[in-house]
Formats: structure tokens, sequence, C-alpha cells
């Protein structure tokens, strides 16, 4: 299924995590569009890896719904993260490969058209 073109690729609906009393992340609601690039600044401990481990699956959230392509990532995962690509920020390169000698391996054993 291909999203509607109003669809928002990404969205976020109220997302929160506590851990017990704590917030790590106050609830947060957006949207971003088809085609749109953007980036999460803030200090540390700010919780934008756990906003982003909770928008992947990776981390359930306490509260609010993640969306990718209209799916909602806790509901239909693999609906979901099949229309996702991710790299944290400890990206797993292999030290005896160039990024793009990791591209191509990874292209391959995912069977990508194209990955060399």
């Amino acid at each position: 299924m291909v999203p509607e073109p109003d669809t928002p690729m990404i969205e976020a609906l109220g997302l929160a995590k506590n851990y017990g009393a704590f917030a790590a992340v106050y609830p947060v609601t957006f949207a971003i569009p088809r085609g749109q690039v953007c980036a999460f600044l803030g200090p540390n401990g700010a919780g934008k890896s756990t906003t982003m481990k909770m928008l992947t699956g990776y981390l359930a959230p306490s509260q609010g719904a993640a969306r990718i392509a209209g799916y909602d990532v806790s509901a239909q995962r693999l609906e979901a993260t099949a229309r996702l690509g991710y790299l944290p920020e400890n990206g797993p390169l292999y030290a005896d490969m160039t990024p793009l000698a990791s591209l191509r391996f990874f292209g391959r054993a995912r069977d990508i058209h194209g990955a060399g």
C-alpha cells in the first residue's frame, strides 16, 4: 500500500516515555511530510534518542502513538518498519570498509536492486 500524498511520512501523536516517576520524553506531537528533511536538536538528555527509539518501534511509548506512512508502529510494526530507514548515532560501520562499501554490502544482503 502506498500512502496517500497528504499522509505524513512520520507522525508522533502525544508520544511520551516515562521511567517510573521520571519523564524522559514529555508528550510530543508532530508530523513530517513525505520528502521533508528534519533533525532533532537539543542538549544531552533532552530525549532525542528516546524519541527516535519510539518512532522506530525499538522502544514502546508510555503513551501516545507513532506512525510511519500511516502505519501504527506498535500495532503494524512490520508494515511501518518496511518503510523506514534509520541509522543511529553510532552507526554499524566496519573499520575496514568505506561508507560506500558498507552501503553496497548491506544493500546486497537485503537483495536491493543495483546495490552492486
